[in-house]
């Protein structure tokens, strides 16, 4: 949520996979007439009877429960899908938990393991965390425990200890940030064991920061070990990371990486770590890179268990002293850098506000990369203010990517810093920290300008109205939000602004995505209806008319 000009270059390629999922029928009644054009203006009871069967709820869950096997299954390693008297029901487990299917799928507490990283079971099988769950493999040697890994066979001399990291967080009146760090476990990080150049393992440490590595047999001063703000989309490619551009001042984001550009990374020597077992990354280290990364990964994360398939590989590039030209921002441009090709790119600001700190910002551009990596984006750039109504395109992109933070953080507060002040927003409150909250109007249609956070918070209605934020996630990658031209018939606009005033305003011909469209797939796949209308109040707030979406 910066609120700088929005990073552009042209039409973004996205390749864009629909779920397959079941589309309804729904809308008009008879003709070309809405179900409801005999009901009075404000006669829900009417409303409802004439156009109970637009979507057809009960039959799109009667569908779904006959493809499931008894006793349920998990839907990706954090959602449980399950029947109850012939009805779909969906749960998200939470964080920490996972999903399990032995004795019928449910939410196990503690269940959730982090990729690459193995143990021996208690029937002494080798297993090892893929895809956030854990599975068998073959291992004629044996499962050998060793630290807290397990091993095919005996893997000879290792070391064990914790990663931690220093950390700030907003103080209690979101301000400033806390006037002391934090250590924190630095859990999902690469970690490697290293003689001089040579590689003697590598491995990813645990969620409470723990690892175990091979080292080299009689260590010598020249042994290292090194934690990398890293993670691998399988086992040998590195997905996602935070590198330093080897950039320092105001750039441009379309000023290539330095050189010298890396992966954020931190050594010690495994002599050292023998005798005291603490790897710890200080702020004089460069602990915020530490993190960024730690929110990189949760979206990395959260985005492959909704959608059962990685994101666009994304670097995130950070630099103390370094600020880019649109703040803070994200794009889907391909660079080569810092040791790969990178499809997606981050740019956070390394001045000193120190908004590295803000999880909430972090995310919130990696709900960008989500829109990027599995749905749409509107395309629809420009300079966009808090609390201040734009244009439908951008307040949906900037909208979803702010529910997607609160979503992937468990808090409806978004905060951040930006020159010198510290700012929030209560989704769940529509609360500002300071000023008014602009609710849209109903005589303004849905193609109104609306505040970006005002469809944040409809989201975030939406996602607490059901038991599983699942439904939002496949609407984004459905079909009718990935093919253009959009139902609602939006187009997007280009515009500048001159002294806080929106100026030079162009409609432009091209179909854009927008709020509307996305609550119509929502309808469209059997979204509850009374929960679609408590979130956006269409009598005094967002007109949407939830009992005639448009399907396709």
């Amino acid at each position: 949520m910066r609120f700088e000009a929005a990073v552009r270059a042209g039409r973004w390629a996205l390749a864009c996979v629909g779920l397959g999922l079941v589309l309804l029928a729904c809308g008009p009644g008879s003709g070309n007439e809405n179900c409801d054009a005999a009901c009075a203006e404000g006669d829900v009871a009417c409303r409802e009877r004439a156009c109970s069967d637009t979507p057809n709820e009960a039959m799109r869950a009667a569908t779904d429960c006959s493809s499931l096997p008894e006793g349920g299954r998990c839907l990706g390693s954090r959602v449980v899908e399950r029947c109850s008297l012939g009805m779909l029901l969906r749960e998200d487990c939470a964080v920490g938990d996972a999903c399990v299917e032995e004795g019928g799928a449910h939410c196990e507490a503690g269940a959730a393991c982090v990729d690459g990283v193995s143990r021996c079971s208690d029937a002494g099988r080798l297993e090892t965390c893929t895809d956030g769950r854990w599975r068998s493999r073959e291992c004629s040697a044996g499962c050998v425990a060793e630290g807290r890994r397990g091993w095919c066979g005996s893997p000879g001399p290792t070391l064990s200890g914790t990663v931690r990291y220093a950390r700030r967080w907003p103080d209690a009146a979101f301000r400033d940030w806390t006037p002391e760090a934090e250590l924190v476990p630095a859990g999902g990080f690469l970690i490697a064991s290293y003689r001089g150049e040579t590689l003697v393992d590598l491995s990813v440490t645990d969620l409470d920061g723990s690892f175990t590595v091979q080292v080299a047999d009689q260590v010598r001063d020249e042994d290292r070990i090194v934690v990398y703000a890293a993670g691998r989309g399988s086992s040998i490619t590195v997905a996602y990371a935070v590198a330093d551009p080897a950039l320092s001042g105001a750039q441009s984001v379309s000023t290539l990486p330095g050189a010298s550009a890396r992966i954020w990374s931190w050594s010690r020597s495994t002599k050292g770590l023998i005798e005291r077992p603490v790897f710890t990354i200080r702020e004089s280290d460069g602990s915020g890179a530490a993190a960024v990364f730690a929110a990189l990964r949760t979206a990395w994360h959260r985005a492959r268990e909704r959608y059962g398939r990685p994101g666009l590989p994304v670097v995130a590039w950070l630099g103390f002293g370094a600020t880019w030209s649109c703040g803070a921002c994200f794009a889907p441009w391909a660079v080569t850098a810092a040791g790969r090709r990178w499809e997606a790119q981050v740019w956070l600001p390394g001045d000193g506000d120190a908004a590295w700190w803000s999880e909430a910002m972090v995310l919130h551009e990696l709900g960008h990369w989500v829109m990027a990596s599995y749905g749409t984006s509107p395309e629809e750039g420009g300079p966009h203010f808090v609390g201040v109504p734009t244009f439908p395109g951008q307040a949906w992109s900037e909208g979803w990517a702010t529910w997607f933070s609160a979503d992937a953080r468990g808090s409806s507060r978004y905060y951040d810093r930006q020159g010198g002040t510290m700012f929030w927003v209560d989704l769940e409150a529509r609360e500002p920290a300071a000023g008014t909250w602009n609710r849209p109007k109903p005589e303004d249609g849905l193609l109104q300008r609306i505040e970006e956070n005002e469809v944040a918070a409809i989201l975030y209605r939406l996602g607490r109205g059901t038991s599983s934020r699942q439904p939002l996630y496949e609407a984004l990658g459905a079909p009718a939000m990935n093919a253009a031209p959009w139902a609602r018939g939006y187009q997007r606009h280009r515009w500048r602004m001159e002294n806080g005033a929106v100026v030079d305003v162009t409609r432009t011909e091209h179909s854009a995505p927008c709020l509307a469209d996305f609550l119509d797939t929502l309808m469209c796949q059997g979204f509850p209806g009374t929960v679609m209308d408590l979130a956006t109040e269409p009598a005094v707030a967002y007109p949407y008319p939830s009992h005639a979406p448009l399907c396709r």
